[in-house]
């Protein structure tokens, strides 16, 4: 075989990976999406009954994720966003770009008076079971089972309660 050739074996070779990566994105891309949008069902399920105008109220709305190597403009990441308004207070479900080999994550922001604490639900790839992790300072995060009463009992945290 001569350069040209092995070139051109090359190039076929090269684009085959491409087509197949690109493919690969994409079905990740779907479950990225559909497992997001099932989250928020669920969320907007355990709450309906408690929802209460001023008080406790959940909406969506569009966003595209986008982080560092993935910039918003370029963002194929087109999602939506979660709020939670209680008591005055926004508690927002927000989804990272997807992770390496498919991994989902949304910053949850309104919840943590730490100063350097940040918090997160998180999906692996392969698994159906969300997890809330709790990340402060340089310690190992804290995570937990994320479920309906869970989420209650962070959302509870939000209420102010009488002084007396």
């Amino acid at each position: 075989m001569d350069d040209v050739q092995q070139l051109g074996e090359m190039l076929r070779h090269y684009a085959d990976s491409e087509a197949h990566k690109r493919q690969q994105f994409e079905v990740q891309s779907a479950h990225w999406t559909q497992k997001i949008t099932e989250l928020y069902g669920q969320i907007e399920q355990w709450l309906a009954p408690v929802k209460s105008d001023g008080l406790l109220e959940v909406q969506r709305e569009a966003y595209v994720a986008s982080g560092p190597s993935v910039p918003v403009e370029t963002s194929t990441f087109k999602t939506e966003k979660l709020t939670i308004h209680i008591a005055g207070k926004p508690v927002e479900f927000v989804p990272d770009v997807m992770g390496a080999g498919g991994l989902i994550s949304l910053s949850v922001m309104g919840l943590t008076a730490a100063r350097y604490g940040s918090i997160s639900l998180v999906l692996l790839p392969g698994s159906n079971d969300w997890l809330w992790k709790k990340t402060n300072g340089l310690k190992d995060p804290d995570t937990f089972a994320f479920d309906a009463n869970f989420l209650a009992l962070q959302l509870q945290s939000l209420i102010p309660r009488e002084r007396g």
